[in-house]
This record gives structure tokens, sequence and C-alpha cells, in this order.
């Protein structure tokens, strides 16, 4: 008997394109979902930071009887155009940072003279300081300042090189309007916030109530197509320096773009795509961003928040950021 050979069947072509075709698809339609469950998880990480700081700005207010200053006026020893030591550098000790903070001998000696002695110490990457989502640069060597180079720079003149600082996605509270140095109830003139220069906040300093009060919030690298350039770590530099060009609580005080190193405000709405983002709050993250609220809790604020751009404290943002204008906000 003759054995008729037994064909082998495979894939035709047509079969194969089909499969592959399947494949795409799947593949098309399960990547979204991945990205959004890593940006999930990057968004909670980032509220836990938020989160942290805002246990160790309770625990330095327990231990200090007072919130750390928005940044450390050190008068004559530090002249103008020169770096002075931030809020985020005196809670290293509340977030197990105590060794740098140590290194850094913060208060002992000025940040512009650390930062020329010591500068690998200011480009340390703190996790707790950067958003998982922003992508911008570690080390904070383009902000526009303004001033005779497009640089920031703690350490800052005509003799000195250019020392960068870390980056931080997290800057201090200071103002319903524009930037200020100064105290003054009346955000045209000052700063109604809860960080300012030389700022010694405490608890009963919001009499709105804390769970009206934002203290800290994001800043992103970039919004759109524009650097908004987040903060730098450590330090601000004060473009009028110490004593010099100083002004009385009460007046107007010039307004300092130097500020936005550490600082945020209301002068523009949440995630604006505008070079005056320096001065306000922007997020990697679809719709808002994270804010610390007085009571500890983080907050996702909409982009959307009702925010009028005039001087007068007139929208629930603007109250958000003063401390004691009474007129405090309920749901929102």
């Amino acid at each position: 008997m003759i054995r008729t050979p037994r064909l082998r069947r495979g894939f035709t072509l047509i079969e194969l394109l089909v499969v592959i075709a399947i494949i795409a698809v799947l593949v098309a339609l399960l990547l979204p979902a991945v990205q959004q469950a890593r940006e999930a998880a990057r968004r909670s990480a980032c509220k836990n930071n938020i989160k942290q700081l805002g246990l160790a700005l309770h625990n330095y207010h327990d231990t200090h009887r007072s919130f750390p200053p928005g940044y450390v006026d050190q008068g004559v020893v530090v002249g103008p155009n020169k770096g002075h030591w931030s809020w985020t550098v005196m809670l290293f000790p509340f977030m197990d940072q105590a060794p740098l903070y140590n290194q850094l001998n913060v208060g002992t000696v000025t940040l512009s003279q650390r930062m020329t002695a010591a500068p690998a110490l200011f480009r340390e990457a703190i996790v707790s300081f950067r958003c998982p989502s922003d992508t911008g640069n570690q080390i904070n060597d383009a902000m526009d300042t303004g001033a005779t180079t497009p640089e920031i720079r703690a350490v800052y003149d005509s003799n000195a090189a250019p020392i960068f600082p870390s980056t931080t996605n997290y800057v201090a509270v200071n103002n319903s309007r524009q930037l200020r140095r100064n105290q003054n109830s009346n955000p045209a003139n000052g700063a109604n916030g809860l960080f300012f220069r030389n700022s010694t906040r405490q608890f009963r300093d919001m009499t709105d109530g804390s769970s009206n009060v934002i203290m800290v919030g994001e800043r992103a690298w970039r919004v759109g197509q524009v650097n908004t350039y987040a903060g730098s770590l450590f330090g601000v530099k004060d473009l009028n320096g110490g004593a010099l060009n100083d002004v009385v609580e009460g007046t107007t005080d010039t307004v300092n773009t130097d500020l936005g190193m550490a600082f945020g405000g209301g002068f523009v709405k949440i995630n604006v795509e505008a070079t005056t983002g320096r001065q306000g709050f922007s997020s990697p993250h679809t719709g808002g961003c994270h804010f610390l609220m007085g009571d500890g809790r983080v907050r996702f604020i909409s982009e959307n928040i009702d925010h009028n751009l005039t001087d007068a404290v007139d929208s629930t943002f603007e109250r958000l950021i003063g401390v004691s204008d009474g007129q405090p906000v309920g749901e929102f």
C-alpha cells in the first residue's frame, strides 16, 4: 500500500498579517493604560512628597514655635545679588537630611560662602523635593533672572563663577499677587501669605483657619512651550541684597522676580503658559497641581479654580493664599 505523504499545514500570509494586526491593536489599547497607571503612581508619589513636607513643617513649628522663614536675610554680611538660606534647607533635619544640613553649616556661614567652599553639596539630589512626573533638569542652571546674565545662582556677582544648585518642584506660598519680600496685609504692597523674608508665622497667624490656607504648591520645569524652571533648592537670591535698598513694612515693596526661586503666588493662574509663570504654580499633572494646606492635608486644586487677576483679594485662590484676610473659604 502506497502511503500519501501528510501535508504540513502552516500560516498563510493573510493569516500572519491578521495575527500581527490583532497584536498591534492590543498593544495600542494597552499602552495608554500602562502610561496612565505609571502617571497615577508618579502623581501619588508627588502627593506623598508634599505630605512629607507638611509633616516636616509641622514638626519644625513644634520645635521652634513658628514655621521656618521664607528666607533668612543675614543683613550687611550678604551684599546685593547674593544668596540667602531658604525655607527648604531649614526642613532638612526633619526630613532625614540632618547630615547634609550639618555639612552645609546653615546659619553659621552665609549661603554664598558655603557654595563657594563646597559647591558639590548643592548639587545633591533630594527625591523628596522633586515631582516624579517632572523631567526638568536636576541642576537648576537655566533661569533668566533678568540681571546681567541669563542664569540662576545663589553666588552671583561679576567676579564669581556660576554655582548652580539643585532643582525643587515645591515652592512656598508668598502672596496673593506678585512676589514680595516683606509682610503686608495688602498684597499690592507686601506678602500676605505664610512665607516671606525673615518670616516667623505661627498657627495663630492663620486667623482664617489652617484648613483655609495653602502653604506649599508645585511648580513644573516647563508648562507647554514655556520654561518656568521650577524652583531652586537650598536658597534664594535677593536682588537688592541684605539691608541694602530695604523697604519699611507697610510701604510698597520692590518686586523681586528672583524670589521665584523659593516662592509662588497668585499673580498668574495655575498652569499658565507664560514667562510670568515663574511667579505662580504649575505641574505636569493634567488639570491642576498639588497644594499643602495649613492643616497638613494635600489637595489637588484645579487650574480652573476661581482666580481673578486683580490687586484685590477677590477670588477663591487668592483667599486661600492670604493667611488673615478675613475671607475664609468653605468648600472649593
